[in-house]
């Protein structure tokens, strides 16, 4: 009995894993993003923005019509951020820039040609750098290197929306 209980259960699991194998598809292409980075915290005077550019390839994976999995890997997700303040006639700019190599397996829900996507965002910091740029009227500005430290690993929640073409 036992036997045939194992032969059964093991007879449903390929029968389940070969009809899902076969109802996948697999897409695999180039990726080009830009990004909008909006940061604001305690103790900071006034909003830090910036825009950044990536590069890198995504993998679109369907289980079904309307379920499946997009894995989006960056290789160069650069983030700018700036500010810029003005007291009288001097202007105090700061302005940093991060890149990070970065990985998205995002679950994908799609409809109409239409899809949602959400899911956690992994990055591993490549590089940062930063400078201080300091401009009083009628002087030469004062620009000093800012040496920041950063997170070597960020964790994001990602969500999107999107149209597929046929």
């Amino acid at each position: 009995m036992k036997k045939n209980s194992q032969l059964v259960i093991t007879i449903l699991l390929i029968f389940i894993s070969s009809s899902l194998v076969s109802a996948q598809s697999i897409k695999i292409g180039p990726r080009i993003t830009g990004n909008m980075n909006i940061y604001n915290q305690d103790g900071l005077t006034g909003t830090w923005s910036g825009i950044g550019v990536g590069i890198g390839g995504a993998l679109d994976i369907s289980f079904s019509p309307v379920i499946g999995m997009l894995v989006n890997l960056t290789v160069f997700d650069m983030k700018n951020f700036s500010n810029s303040q003005t007291q009288g006639t001097t202007t105090q700019e700061q302005s940093l820039s991060l890149s990070y190599l970065t990985i998205d397996p995002l679950f994908k829900a799609e409809f109409s040609g239409f899809y949602l996507v959400g899911g956690p965002s992994l990055a591993l910091k490549l590089s940062s750098s930063g400078e201080t740029s300091v401009v009083t009227t009628g002087q030469a500005p004062n620009i000093t290197p800012l040496n920041i430290e950063t997170n070597s690993v960020k964790f994001d929640i990602a969500v999107g929306a999107g149209y597929n073409f046929k």
